[in-house]
């Protein structure tokens, strides 16, 4: 989730729970009450990292984002809502909402009803896994036939849940897609590229991701969102310290990720387009993160003061 090994897979899971949310049969997160659709309030003591992107006096703007939220409350502080204004542009991994067709159709050649995720388990993992559904009340019954990366996507926006995280639709990815939803959009990824990195997780990395879930129980997800809100990435990378991934796996799905966004972003920037970017809040920063992928292009990348 040096920042890969650290915290790239929280920058990883913010991606991938967005997809897994529509793409698995749990659907998104549980529909608010009457008081929980009420106009969201600015949190006053939020900070979230929000970077300015210059170049030859043109100003463009980076923000990391997360999937949750709580309910009634404003995600996006002052300062970014007035860097989104003056924007003309997103720029995302994929437009947000996820459209649900899109997903189920990826989705569907990838369920193998005849090959169960539980059955192909490690010995040493089967049982605590299956005490994690069974004192959780997790759905895995319902999750078994999906891939395993979708899996324990799944699993890990759940625990997030079971710990203590807010679940709303007010959270900061939706909120910046639906304010700037009549702007113009700039996909940098895709969903199926998406799914495609799911897949593309090796055997031996999945499972370490699964025994960080058994052994973390959310909390480690818990963590990670609250030092986002109080902007502090020192602790971001503090919590992320026991990597799920291999550096190679990591190098690939984050590293090369990055620098490719920031090849596609460079030309755009370079026109003198104003640009909000918003993208998964661990794949900002860090000698692999989209900061020093612009930074490396010549842009003049610096934290906003706020």
């Amino acid at each position: 989730m040096s920042v890969p090994v650290r915290f790239a897979r929280r920058a990883l899971f913010t991606t991938l729970i967005a997809i897994s949310a529509v793409s698995s049969p749990l659907g998104a997160a549980a529909e608010p009450g009457p008081a929980a659709r009420a106009t969201p309030v600015p949190a006053a003591d939020d900070r979230p990292a929000l970077w300015s992107i210059e170049y030859q006096g043109q100003h463009s703007w980076l923000f990391g984002v997360v999937p949750w939220g709580e309910a009634g409350q404003d995600p996006l502080p002052a300062a970014v809502r007035a860097a989104m204004q003056a924007s003309e542009l997103l720029a995302s991994e994929v437009r947000q909402p996820v459209n649900p067709m899109e997903a189920a159709a990826l989705l569907a050649p990838l369920r193998q009803a005849d090959r169960s995720f539980k059955a192909q388990l490690d010995p040493t993992l089967k049982a605590p896994y299956e005490a994690l559904c069974t004192r959780q009340q997790l759905p895995c019954e319902a999750l078994d036939t999906l891939p395993p990366f979708f899996v324990v996507a799944s699993l890990y926006k759940m625990m997030g849940a079971k710990a203590g995280l807010p679940l709303s639709d007010d959270n900061a990815m939706n909120a910046v897609h639906q304010a700037l939803k009549d702007r113009d959009f700039l996909e940098l990824e895709g969903l199926r590229a998406g799914f495609e990195l799911m897949q593309s997780v090796p055997a031996a990395d999945q499972e370490a991701l699964l025994r960080r879930l058994l052994r973390e129980q959310g909390q480690d997800s818990v963590r990670s969102y609250a030092a986002w809100q109080r902007g502090d990435t020192d602790a971001l990378l503090a919590n992320m310290d026991n990597a799920a991934f291999s550096p190679e796996t990591l190098h690939r799905i984050l590293g090369l990720r990055s620098q490719a966004w920031a090849d596609k972003l460079s030309p755009v920037l370079r026109q003198g387009r104003r640009v909000f970017i918003s993208v998964a809040a661990g794949l900002t920063v860090g000698p692999q993160g989209l900061v020093a992928g612009l930074q490396r292009q010549g842009f003049k990348v610096e934290r906003v003061a706020y």
